[in-house]
C-alpha cells in the first residue's frame, strides 16, 4: 500500500494537519528556547575591580576617581577599567582614608600606586543583569573557561541524547518520545534554575539536552510524516518559523528578565503542559503501518479524512481491511520493533546508505558548528546584545522564504550545497573587513546567518527523505548526533580569538565551502516518495520512485 497515495487522497495539508502543526509548533518553539538559554544564563558581564577604600554606597560602575584606582585599556574604540587588576593602594592612614573617601576629592591618584597592579578580590558588576557569572563570581581570564563550558556541556548532552530519541522514537513512536522528551526538559530546566552551585548547575544543563534534543526530532520526523510529498517543504519551513520565534522570544524573555534564574521559570513551565499531547496529538502513521498496528492507522486516516472534509474512496478503505486480514496475529511490538544490532546491521550491510550516512553526519557537524558559532558570536558584535540576538534569529525568517521556493524550484542538491558555499564565503569574507566598517560587517555577518540557516532547514528535510521509515529517526538522530561535534566546539572558538582574532570565522568559512562540495554527492530527492525500505532509500536518484502530481 502507498501511504504517500492515500496522504494525497486524505489532504497534502488540510485542518488536520495545521491543528497538528500548531501543536508540534508549540514544543518546537520551546526546543528552540531550550537549546540557547546558556547563552542567556552563562553570558559574560561587564565588571570592574570593586575598591573598598573608596566604593560609596551608590556603586557607581564608572564614578569620577576610577582612572585614579584601576587601569583602563582600549576596546571597541573605548577606554575600559580594566576587569581583574587594580592599583595597589599605598600605606596610609585611616583617617587620611575616610577623608579621602567622602569629601569631594575621593580617591585622589595619591592613594594608589600606579606602578603595582594586583589582582581584584571582589567586583562590581554594571547594570542589573544577573547570569552565573555573577551569582558565583566566575570572573577573570583564567575562569573563562567555566563559561564556555556551559555551552559545551549542554551540546554533549544533546550528543547523547539525539540517538536516544531516535531509537525510542523507532521502538515507542514519535508522539511518545516527544511527549518524554517535552515534560522531561521542563523538569530539568525547572530543577537547574534552582541549582545551589555552580557544579550543580552543570549537572543538570547537561541532562536537560539530553531530554530536549528528541523535541525537535521527534516533532519533525512525525510533523514530516503527517503530510504528503508536495506538503513536505512547507512542513519543514512551518516547523523551522517555530524554532526561529522561540530563539526571538528567548532573546526578548531574557531582555525582559535580566536574572537567569527567572528565566529558566518561565521558559520551562510551559513544557509541563505538553503532558496532554499524549491524548491530543496523533501518532504517526507511517510509523503505525511499519509497526503492523494498522488499526490504529486506520482510524488515524479515518479521522483526518474526516476533519479535512473528504471522504476516502472504497478503494483505499478496502487495502486497510486487506492489509489487516493478512497480518491475522495480534500486535507484538516487542518483536515487530526494529533493535538497536539490526538497525546498524542493515546499515552497514548497504554500502550506499552507509556513505551517505558518513557525508551527512559531517554535513551536520559543519552546519551545527557555523549555525551556533554565529548566533554565539552576534552577543558580542556590538550594541545591545538583546537586540542583536533577536535580529539575528529574525534573519532566519527570510531565509525559510528562500528555502521554501528554492528547495522545490532548484531541487535539495543544489539549495544545500549552494547556501553553504556562500556561508563559507560570507563568514571568510567578514575577516578580512576593517574594524571601523561596522555596517559591511554587519551585513556580511547576517549573510553568513542567513545563508547556514537555509542550510540546516534543508539538511532536516533532506535527511529524513534519504533513509527509509523503519530507520528514518534512528538514522536522524545518528547525524544530528554526530553533528553535535560541531555545536559542541563553537561554544570554545571564543578562546581561538587569543592566538588568532579571525581564526573562528576562518574555520566557520572553510568547513563551509568544504561541506558544499561535498553535498554534491547526495542524491536528488525532489518530488521522491519518502523510501519505507533499504532498497527504496538505496534506489533514490536511480530510478523513477516520483509520486504522481494530482
Amino acid at each position: 500500500m502507498d501511504l504517500d497515495e492515500i496522504l494525497d487522497e486524505v489532504g497534502h495539508f488540510g485542518k488536520f494537519q495545521a491543528i497538528n502543526y500548531l501543536l508540534v509548533g508549540f514544543a518546537i518553539l520551546l526546543s528552540a528556547a531550550f537549546s540557547l538559554s546558556y547563552v542567556f544564563t552563562a553570558g559574560d558581564l561587564e565588571y570592574r575591580c570593586r575598591i573598598p577604600e573608596c566604593e560609596g554606597e551608590e556603586d557607581l560602575f564608572r564614578p569620577d576617581w576610577l582612572q585614579n584606582a584601576v587601569p583602563f585599556e582600549e576596546s571597541d574604540y573605548q577606554a575600559r577599567p580594566v576587569r581583574c587588576l587594580r592599583f595597589a593602594p599605598r600605606n596610609i592612614s585611616t583617617f587620611l582614608a575616610e577623608i579621602y573617601t567622602y569629601n569631594d576629592s575621593a580617591c585622589p591618584s595619591g592613594m594608589f600606586d600606579r606602578n603595582n597592579e594586583i589582582q581584584c578580590q571582589s567586583w562590581l558588576y554594571n547594570g542589573e543583569e544577573i547570569t552565573i557569572v555573577n551569582e558565583w563570581n566566575i570572573t577573570c581570564d583564567e575562569n573563562e573557561w567555566k563559561l564556555t563550558l556551559v555551552g559545551t556541556v549542554n551540546n554533549v548532552g544533546q550528543f547523547i541524547g539525539f540517538p536516544l530519541a531516535g531509537l525510542v522514537s523507532d521502538r515507542v513512536g514519535r508522539r511518545t518520545t516527544l511527549v518524554t522528551a517535552t515534560v522531561g526538559a521542563g523538569v530539568m530546566g525547572l530543577v537547574r534554575s534552582m541549582a545551589w552551585s555552580y557544579e550543580a548547575f552543570l549537572v543538570f544543563e547537561f541532562l536537560d539536552p539530553v531530554f530536549a534534543s528528541g523535541i525537535y526530532t521527534a516533532g519533525f520526523v512525525l510533523s514530516m510524516e503527517l503530510v504528503g510529498p508536495r506538503a513536505r517543504v512547507l512542513g519543514g519551513t512551518l516547523i523551522s518559523f517555530f524554532y526561529c520565534f522561540g530563539e526571538a522570544v528567548l532573546g526578548g524573555i531574557a531582555s525582559w528578565l535580566q536574572n537567569w534564574r527567572h528565566l529558566l521559570r518561565v521558559l520551562y513551565a510551559p513544557a509541563l503542559l505538553c503532558i496532554t499531547y499524549h491524548w491530543f496529538l496523533p501518532e504517526s502513521v507511517r510509523w503505525l503501518m511499519a509497526m503492523g498496528k494498522t488499526e490504529e492507522a486506520r482510524n488515524i486516516i479515518l479521522r483526518a479524512a474526516k476533519r479535512n472534509g473528504v471522504l476516502l474512496s472504497n478503494d483505499t478503505l478496502s487495502k486497510f481491511e486487506m492489509i489487516s486480514m493478512a497480518e491475522g496475529k495480534p500486535e507484538n511490538p516487542e518483536t515487530e520493533a526494529k533493535s538497536t544490532k539490526e538497525v546498524l546491521k542493515q546499515v552497514l550491510r548497504s554500502k550506499i546508505l552507509l556513505v551517505r550516512v558518513i557525508n551527512c553526519s559531517f554535513c551536520w557537524v559543519t552546519i551545527t558548528f557555523v549555525f551556533f558559532g554565529l548566533s554565539l558570536t552576534s552577543v558580542s558584535v556590538g550594541g545591545n546584545k538583546f537586540t542583536n540576538f533577536i535580529l539575528v534569529a529574525l534573519i532566519e525568517l527570510p531565509a525559510y522564504v528562500v528555502f521554501y521556493f528554492a528547495m522545490d524550484r532548484f531541487g535539495r542538491k543544489s539549495t544545500l550545497s549552494a547556501s553553504l558555499i556562500l556561508s563559507g564565503i560570507s563568514s571568510i569574507s567578514f575577516a578580512f573587513v576593517p574594524t571601523d566598517m561596522d555596517w559591511l560587517r554587519m551585513l556580511l555577518f547576517l549573510l553568513g546567518k542567513f545563508s547556514i540557516t537555509i542550510s540546516f532547514t534543508v539538511v532536516y528535510v533532506y535527511t529524513t527523505e534519504m533513509f527509509p521509515t523503519e530507520l528514518r529517526h534512528s538514522l536522524l538522530g545518528v547525524c544530528a548526533m554526530v553533528g553535535r561535534i560541531g555545536s559542541m566546539v563553537a561554544p570554545q572558538t571564543p578562546l581561538l580569538e587569543r592566538y588568532l582574532e579571525s581564526l573562528p570565522l576562518f574555520l566557520f568559512g572553510g568547513m563551509s565551502m568544504l561541506s558544499g562540495v561535498f553535498s554534491l554527492s547526495f542524491p536528488e530527492t525532489l518530488n521522491s516518495k519518502l523510501p519505507d525500505t533499504v532498497i527504496e532509500a538505496e534506489n533514490i536518484g536511480k530510478k523513477a520512485l516520483r509520486t504522481s502530481q494530482r
